[in-house]
């Protein structure tokens, strides 16, 4: 049975985003963590790819030179839209749309170069937890953690180990991949959509166009996110809204998955095991991932230092860690806006001066600049040199 300090499952933005905070905090991390990967980079994931400028920050700060030398679609100017209402908000960016399993993995690409130990192809088929650590087995061997990390997502078996049967509050999202011109107007205004206009019937979300990149290609990243808030109301109809949406004459596979909630009264750790990213809960507003789960890294390298220096791995501190620190600041006002919005978001008295009270918000607040201009001809060759 091999063992280790450190045992981190899944290599997303979570589990990466806790190894690199770790080797921050000193080098000598990186001979004591051990990263697990059930597939091999690139690998599938669905996500819209959008990363915030609460996620960019995070990039930064690991040092993490911007912009990414990968494809990318930098969105400038968001168009919130409720019927004929909309509210511009504008950045320098709002957000930059990523095709996700790139950037997974440059992402683990870097956290390689650095120096740590990354396993593909290796899926954790059991977690047991002990007074000394975390007993784990995998499709090739058996390994004992003093901790461990479950990155694992949403429908991971940390998850399942620390919460139990509780199913959490449980969101619902379609999306699609569509070919697109570079002309189009998302790529030549670096606009983005999100479309509130379906909360009229009973949907508790929006419907999302970004522009992104797929293999180099100009791509429309579309689909539809529903945060089931009000669990009690009727069910929207899901892939009927979706296709009504999409321009009729466009191929469109669409695909889907649940994701869990963010909540401050949430369950994040157990002793010697901590939850980080979709597993421990995204934002209940729109649906965010990406930023948040770079957030989370960066509170559970903390966690995991002072539970070594302290000889204590029950992890009591760690949900306090995390509502007190900037992430959890931001995914609880998300939390508390989503509980208001999307429960009165079927009523047009509610919804209309909502939308005038954020234009002028939004007017008075834009975001400056955070992200370098790319360099296109660069960027393209860059990751083709590190593949």
């Amino acid at each position: 049975m091999q063992t280790t300090d450190v045992l981190i499952i899944g290599s997303g933005p979570a589990g990466i985003s806790t190894a690199l905070h770790l080797l921050q905090l000193s080098p000598l991390w990186r001979e004591r963590i051990l990263i697990l990967e059930k597939d091999n980079h690139p690998r599938h994931k669905l996500c819209g790819g959008g990363v915030t400028r609460f996620g960019l920050r995070v990039l930064q700060n690991l040092e993490i030179p911007l912009p990414l030398p990968l494809p990318q679609a930098r969105v400038d100017r968001v168009r919130l839209q409720y019927g004929r209402q909309q509210i511009i908000v504008r950045g320098k960016p709002q957000f930059v749309v990523f095709h996700r399993p790139q950037l997974d993995a440059y992402l683990a690409a870097e956290a390689r170069r650095r120096g740590v130990q990354l396993q593909e192809n290796e899926t954790v088929t059991g977690l047991k937890t002990t007074s000394q650590g975390v007993e784990v087995t995998t499709t090739r061997g058996r390994y004992r953690a003093r901790v461990v990390v479950g990155a694992d997502g949403s429908k991971g078996r940390a998850r399942r180990l620390v919460q139990g049967r509780a199913a959490g509050h449980v969101a619902r999202v379609l999306e699609t991949l569509q070919p697109t011109s570079g002309e189009s107007i998302p790529f030549r205004e670096n606009a983005a959509l999100f479309d509130f206009t379906a909360t009229r019937q009973q949907l508790q979300g929006y419907l999302w166009d970004f522009p992104s990149f797929v293999d180099g290609q100009p791509t429309a990243n579309r689909g539809i996110y529903d945060s089931r808030a009000g669990r009690s109301e009727h069910r929207a109809r899901l892939p009927e809204m979706l296709r009504a949406f999409l321009p009729p004459h466009l191929p469109a596979s669409i695909q889907g998955h649940p994701i869990h909630w963010f909540t401050p009264r949430g369950r994040f750790a157990v002793p010697h095991l901590l939850l980080v990213g979709d597993a421990a809960g995204v934002d209940p507003l729109f649906g965010e991932g990406i930023g948040p789960a770079l957030g989370y890294g960066a509170v559970a390298a903390q966690t995991i230092e002072a539970a070594f220096r302290r000889g204590d791995f029950s992890f009591r501190d760690y949900r306090r860690r995390l509502l007190r620190s900037p992430l959890g600041r931001y995914l609880t006002l998300r939390w508390a806006a989503a509980r208001l919005v999307y429960h009165f978001s079927a009523y047009p008295w509610f919804m209309k001066p909502l939308w005038h009270i954020g234009a002028g918000i939004a007017r008075l607040f834009p975001a400056g600049e955070l992200y370098p201009q790319q360099n296109e001809r660069h960027i393209h060759s860059d990751f083709t040199d590190q593949r």
